[in-house]
């Protein structure tokens, strides 16, 4: 179930795979001007017709590369735009010298080549290789698949049962096909080291009885969690929120997440100074290396005006300082609450003045 992230080339050359915006940001401050990015990308390319007083357009999918002169967000810190000058191209139409832009957004697979020097792949790997957890909320009527990566929530999809209640006739045929749908969808997954189920009545257990007698079973942990009392997407979000999925999982980084926005709260409710929710003030703490964690919305970028270089900067310190930023989507509880604070907050290891 798990694909490489990072695949050696060379000593100066990878194929890489981001999959969490921790590991764009890892990205957007790891590749230099200078360096050669290769990837697909969609181009609009003229060409003379026979019989045509005009130059006829086609859209194709190329692969080009560049050389970076330029990177930055691309309004959210899900993608990333890299521009330069192009130094290779795979349709003979698309000149090489000329301007253009690559956006390499998450599952995007792209070539770095870093001349004249060596990828540090040991840091590479490192940074880019998070646990990954799937998630199975199910009752007899729907099951929710999710994926937690990095500190970013996926609502997959849910499978609906034909299950009719109590005077329904349940077969073993119907409740191995219910189980296989979800099975189905597991698999299509491109990353997932545990499977995590909840769920009200006997089905978790049965779906669990069901993965450790598949070939799935030799791949991953299997984890059966209790008190959550809905199937569906329902059922992730009340899992995902109990005291019993952080006490588990307290070491993922989305529960880290959670815990830091408790002390958060805390430290604004005291008014201890350990939580800043100004830009300005983050900026010194993170300079200084006061902060221990960050909490940023994903679309921060394109909700405030403010410059990219300034909250990149905010960024390189704290991980300078060996600090932790965690982005969060809006549609948990901990994105909500951070939004309703203006969409970024720090926790410091000590107060600044």
């Amino acid at each position: 179930m798990r694909k490489v992230k990072v695949k050696r080339l060379a000593t100066n050359s990878a194929e890489i795979t981001p999959e969490t915006i921790e590991d764009m940001l890892f990205l957007r401050l790891y590749i230099s001007k200078e360096d050669l990015v290769s990837a697909k990308t969609i181009r609009t390319i003229k060409f003379e017709k026979d019989f045509s007083r005009h130059a006829e357009k086609e859209r194709k999918t190329v692969i080009l590369t560049i050389r970076v002169d330029e990177i930055c967000f691309e309004n959210a810190f899900d993608t990333l735009k890299i521009s330069g000058f192009i130094e290779g191209t795979s349709d003979e139409h698309v000149h090489k010298g000329t301007r253009h832009s690559l956006e390499i957004s998450l599952y995007t697979r792209f070539l770095l080549i870093k001349e004249g020097s060596q990828i540090d792949f040991e840091r590479l790997e490192q940074k880019m290789i998070k646990e990954n957890l799937i998630l199975v909320a199910l009752d007899s009527q729907v099951a929710g698949v999710g994926e937690i990566k990095g500190s970013q929530i996926k609502y997959v999809a849910e499978v609906y049962s034909d299950y009719q209640g109590k005077l329904y006739d349940i077969k073993h045929e119907w409740i191995k096909a219910y189980y296989k749908q979800i099975f189905e969808i597991i698999t299509s997954l491109t990353q997932g080291n545990k499977i995590v189920i909840f769920g009200p009545g006997p089905f978790k257990l049965g779906f669990k009885n069901f993965l450790e007698n598949s070939n799935i079973s030799k791949k991953v942990q299997i984890i059966i969690v209790e008190g959550v009392e809905y199937g569906g997407f329902d059922g992730i979000r009340q899992a995902i929120n109990s005291e019993m999925f952080s006490k588990i999982f307290k070491e993922n980084f989305f529960s880290k997440a959670r815990v830091i926005m408790e002390n958060v709260l805390s430290s604004l409710y005291k008014g201890d100074g350990l939580s800043l929710l100004s830009i300005e003030k983050i900026e010194k703490a993170a300079l200084i290396g006061a902060c221990e964690s960050l909490l940023i919305v994903k679309d921060f970028l394109s909700k405030n005006k403010i410059e990219e270089d300034k909250i990149v900067d905010i960024f390189s310190n704290i991980l300078r300082h060996r600090g932790t930023i965690y982005f969060l989507d809006d549609n948990t509880n901990v994105g909500i609450q951070l939004n309703m604070l203006g969409g970024i907050a720090a926790f410091l290891r000590y107060r600044v003045e």
